[in-house]
């Protein structure tokens, strides 16, 4: 581990995983100034295959899972959440752990599923980027905040990290990182699959659906756009706030004809009263809380 007075940029780093995340940071830890000593792989033919690339790239070694030992400064575990007890159990039945840094990046789990290896000597925590990464982009680091928590040690290692990469880290207590993920997954996966159920009502109302995201653009785009300048209250509008019932009343009918779209519409239309500035809310929440809204008026 480096010492107090030693440049974090001076540690060597061994990265455990080669998937999304691995891809993107591994390439903006190099630029950062970081020495990449190996990527680590699954004993699958992808995950060789994917290791063996990131490795080339980094100028580092391509080795297995099974290979893992702790010759560099800091361990960083980039597996699916699933996968990081098993692979703590595994890496701490190696020697040498003493003193080393062992993170990993779940932004659901904390610090202890490393309890393995912090029992061995490790130092340990959980860093996690508040990022979405998917194949063929490679996000700024620069504007992604990093969420951290564990043993002291380790977290000063990583916010030096976080530093080196040029962005904020803030630490985040163990009991709240479920929900913490969760924001995130109300952040991005879950606005795509809002989206994804658009998508399928344009296509309802006869829109190919490259029209439907040609139409979607510029209203997604500016919402977004509104909502990080002005907030949720501002940047709400719509058949909701004003309380036009009959305009929500024809869409539940309508939804009826769209798969799940229905379901999600009144999910979100209850989400949306209980904070949102809105006419007409006590009757709004009876109509989308009906079985049937063919009867009855709210």
């Amino acid at each position: 581990m480096p010492g107090k007075r030693r440049s974090t940029r001076s540690a060597t780093i061994s990265l455990i995983g080669s998937g999304n995340l691995a891809q993107a940071l591994g390439p903006a830890l190099k630029s950062a100034g970081y020495r990449i000593d190996a990527v680590a792989a699954r004993a699958n033919a992808q995950s060789r295959r994917r290791a063996a690339a990131l490795a080339k790239k980094l100028g580092a070694r391509m080795i297995a899972l099974s290979e893992v030992r702790p010759e560099s400064d800091i361990v960083w575990l980039l597996h699916t959440d699933d996968a990081l007890a098993e692979t703590a159990r595994l890496l701490a039945g190696n020697p040498g752990w003493k003193g080393k840094v062992v993170l990993h990046s779940s932004g659901a789990l904390s610090s202890d599923v490393l309890a393995p290896l912090k029992r061995a000597g490790a130092h340990t925590a959980s860093l996690h980027p508040m990022m979405t990464f998917v194949p063929g982009t490679r996000p700024d680091f620069r504007i992604v905040p990093f969420a951290v928590e564990g043993g002291r040690e380790a977290v000063s290692a990583a916010r030096r990290i976080v530093h080196d990469l040029g962005t904020a880290v803030f630490e985040i207590k163990a009991a709240n990182k479920v929900l913490y993920h969760a924001l995130g997954s109300f952040s991005s996966p879950l606005v795509v699959a809002a989206l994804v159920t658009a998508e399928r009502v344009g296509r309802a109302a006869g829109l190919t659906q490259q029209q439907t995201r040609k139409v979607m653009a510029p209203i997604l785009q500016q919402t977004i756009l509104n909502y990080l300048e002005r907030g949720a209250p501002a940047a709400f509008s719509g058949p909701i706030k004003r309380g036009d019932l009959e305009t929500v009343r024809r869409h539940l009918r309508r939804l009826k004809r769209v798969p799940e779209a229905g379901e999600v519409y009144r999910a979100l239309v209850k989400s949306a009263l209980r904070d949102l500035p809105s006419g007409k809310r006590k009757q709004l929440l009876r109509l989308v809380s009906a079985r049937d809204t063919t009867a009855g008026k709210a």
